[in-house]
């Protein structure tokens, strides 16, 4: 009891000193000024009009249906979006390359995603559109393409997911080799990175939720270590064709996407909070994890890979998981939107 008397007493002596300390915090807005950069206020998939019209620095090729583009058929693989449908038209890099004159005409820089995934679109010139779950294969699923009556969603009526799909149905395998000789194709048409070319190329797409937007290729949630390695080959793969080629990467999303692998996040949504693939790798963080295996490749080998980090960042912290990609505009979510990038 004495004790307790004691740290009692000794309360309001500790909270006067408290209150009475002051500190001067000086902020000199002078100091290492530096420009922000105007590719910043880029866009994504933005018309040669609407480039125009908002004066846009920079366009993005890059989402959900760009990490399985095939260049040499032209087909993108449109994933849990619309019915993991591939679309196209044959005709090889043609979308792609409109994207980047579209770009150029509007004196915007073009970001343009390079698959690093394992699989991409098969071609898909018209109707009926290769797809992975096809009704002749899962006649029973939640829903069914209007357009495309054979292509489901891969969702059994009670809401669950079909797993187990064969990649080879809606794709055919990428490799490092693919990629190179689309880089090639993009700097014979549009030239080097140093020379007025394309400068800008992003390592796909959001990784570390494959499992859920690309589960009929990748059903389990990459690892920490399986995405360096595709990162750093695809990365080469690039940088041997253009040394001037400015690699971006990781373009994940949000906040998840940065403290955490594919793993573990899949193993959240399974309502199993361990972390494994963290505890692994000494309990680092995702993305601070994987800047510094990109500062030992480059100190190891004098060779820079990535050269601009990319995060994406969505209204985060509403609890019910639905305000960071619905439409609301409200003041609320203005807010959550402010200060997700803080």
């Amino acid at each position: 009891m004495r004790a307790l008397v004691l740290l009692a007493s000794c309360l309001p002596f500790i909270m006067a000193s408290l209150s009475a300390a002051q500190v001067a915090v000086n902020v000199d807005a002078t100091a290492n000024p530096h420009p922000i950069s105007p590719l910043v206020y880029g866009v994504a998939f933005g018309s040669a009009a609407q480039l125009s019209d908002l004066n846009a620095p920079a366009n993005r090729w890059g989402g959900n249906s760009t990490t399985r583009y095939n260049w040499q058929v032209n087909s993108s693989n449109r994933a849990s979006d619309y019915f993991f449908e591939s679309i196209g038209s044959g005709t090889p890099g043609q979308d792609a390359d409109q994207f980047i004159n579209d770009a150029k005409s509007s004196s915007a820089q073009p970001m343009m995603t390079i698959p690093i995934i394992d699989w991409l679109a098969k071609a898909g010139p018209g109707h009926p559109y290769p797809c992975s779950f096809p009704k002749t294969v899962y006649p029973s699923q939640q829903s069914f393409d209007p357009f495309d009556s054979n292509c489901g969603n891969g969702v059994l009526p009670n809401g669950s997911d079909i797993t187990g799909a064969d990649p080879n149905i809606a794709n055919v395998p990428n490799s490092t080799t693919i990629q190179t000789q689309w880089v090639q194709h993009l700097v014979g048409k549009w030239g080097a990175a140093n020379q007025g070319g394309l400068q800008y190329y992003l390592l796909d797409n959001e990784h570390t939720i494959w499992y859920g937007t690309h589960r009929d290729v990748h059903p389990n949630g990459p690892g920490m270590d399986e995405l360096f390695q595709k990162m750093r080959d695809y990365s080469l793969a690039i940088k041997s064709v253009d040394s001037n080629a400015v690699v971006v990467g990781p373009e994940e999303w949000g906040w998840d996407g940065y403290f955490y692998s594919g793993k573990d996040q899949q193993l959240f949504g399974q309502n199993n909070f361990s972390t494994p693939d963290k505890v692994a790798h000494n309990n680092a963080f995702y993305i601070p994890w994987l800047l510094d295996q990109f500062h030992q490749y480059e100190t190891a080998n004098g060779k820079r890979l990535l050269d601009v980090l990319s995060v994406h960042y969505y209204p985060q912290g509403d609890l019910s998981g639905h305000q960071e990609f619905s439409n609301d505009d409200s003041a609320t979510t203005q807010a959550l939107r402010n200060q997700s990038t803080r």
